[in-house]
């Protein structure tokens, strides 16, 4: 088995694909695990408009020995790969509280430094990240959001999580195939597979390794098959769309889940090939009332938004609120599943889901849903409900994660210390 190197890519024309993890590249799993730091961690964001139904989604007890509350229930197999976290709180200024939930989730200005003119919105925690982190992989970083509506009635201030600066957005990515082809490579006049295209290539080197790596390799390819195969069928689903009875733009996929674990998968080839090491991935924007369909929890289209505004509703929002907990669910076992040396890809994520409200129905920004999945290499706890003290800024969280993936800073934002009982 001749040994090859981490950053080989299956060539075809127009297309390159990177590989995963290989023991042919060089090192034993032993020895690539000991050599990790603390860039070689993936930090996923996941976010959900609105706010949650708080009394249906936190654990009342802390500690390992937590119960999930209804809306968490999807993560009991993962209970031990996963950490909730309540208690923490933002500071609301006047203004329209849903873009202040969005736009200033993650980011690094203090409530009270207005530097946009509006709102507190600097960059924001991904993007410092991937300032450093970036530049060992091809793109530092990548966002995604699983909105397909053209809808001019609210401005990107609603539909935005990571922002390079004030006013300056880093305008995610909605569509699954523009997201593939960015990663892989294709030229403008491939027509067929972007998979088809290097399968020579792949054949020529599945000679060269050894059984398990030809494994690995069947298993990968056959995802990259899968999200293509998933694309098609959206893309051949839009005719179908015109027979139901609401309006819809053009690029809606019929299947809502369908489309945020598509995008989810996306970001799991980007982490699996080291593409990038950050992502963030927005499930809807902030205050968006277009209806949109919920495959499974209803049988018309509802608006998300509309819904949390009325308290007599407080049941159905708690469906929508475990719906985005499953497609969660679903990417922290795909994850789960990825061997990346001697461990997963999960053991070296840290994918953190959660929102800028607390109770949309009353704006509020106190007892923020937080939940973390993976190891973080090591670096934080998981398996346990972290009940934060009464005052603890949200900011704290973002601190922790920052010197996790090897920021040497001290505060971020309105932080008063790093998260009490998260870092190791």
């Amino acid at each position: 088995m001749r040994r090859i190197n981490r950053r080989t890519v299956l060539r075809g024309i127009g297309a390159a694909i990177a590989l995963p993890w290989l023991e042919a590249m060089g090192h034993s799993a032993k020895e690539l695990n000991s050599s990790v730091s603390a860039s070689t961690n993936r930090l996923a964001f996941m976010y959900i408009p609105n706010g949650v139904i708080g009394s249906k989604w936190f654990p009342k007890s802390a500690g390992s020995k937590f119960e999930f509350g209804e809306s968490l229930k999807p993560l009991e197999a993962l209970r031990n790969d996963v950490t909730v976290i309540s208690g923490l709180n933002r500071t609301y200024l006047t203004g329209e509280p849903h873009s202040q939930a969005g736009s200033c989730w993650l980011t690094s200005a203090k409530p009270n430094e207005r530097v946009d003119g509006v709102n507190a919105i600097d960059v924001t925690l991904d993007q410092v990240i991937a300032r450093e982190a970036g530049k060992a992989t091809p793109f530092p970083s990548i966002e995604l959001s699983c909105n397909s509506f053209i809808d001019n009635v609210e401005p990107k201030i609603f539909d935005s999580i990571s922002w390079y600066g004030p006013g300056y957005d880093a305008k995610s990515q909605n569509d699954p195939r523009k997201v593939f082809a960015r990663l892989f490579g294709e030229a403008a006049s491939i027509k067929k597979s972007i998979l088809d295209t290097v399968l020579e290539d792949a054949r020529r080197l599945n000679k060269t390794l050894g059984k398990s790596d030809r494994r690995k390799m069947d298993e990968y390819l056959n995802s990259i098959r899968s999200v293509e195969n998933r694309i098609a069928k959206q893309k051949a689903s839009k005719s179908s769309l015109s027979k139901i009875d609401y309006q819809v733009p053009n690029q809606l996929p019929k299947n809502r889940g369908e489309y945020i674990r598509m995008m989810g998968d996306l970001m799991v080839l980007a982490f699996q090939t080291d593409q990038t090491r950050i992502a963030t991935m927005m499930v809807g924007p902030e205050r968006w009332e277009t209806p949109q369909f919920y495959e499974g929890v209803f049988e018309k289209p509802v608006s998300h938004h509309v819904m949390t505004h009325d308290t007599t509703e407080d049941d159905r929002v708690a469906k929508i609120d475990r719906f985005h907990v499953e497609q969660y669910a679903y990417l922290v076992n795909k994850l789960k599943s990825i061997q990346d040396g001697e461990a997963t890809l999960l053991d070296k994520c840290t994918f953190v889901l959660g929102s800028g409200l607390g109770n949309g129905a009353q704006h509020s920004y106190e007892q923020l849903p937080i939940v973390i999945a993976g190891q973080g290499n090591g670096a934080h706890t998981s398996g346990t409900h972290i009940k934060a003290a009464d005052g603890t800024r949200l900011a704290n969280l973002w601190l922790s994660l920052g010197n996790m993936m090897g920021l040497e800073i001290d505060q971020f934002a309105d932080s008063t210390g790093t998260l009490d009982g998260f870092l190791k």
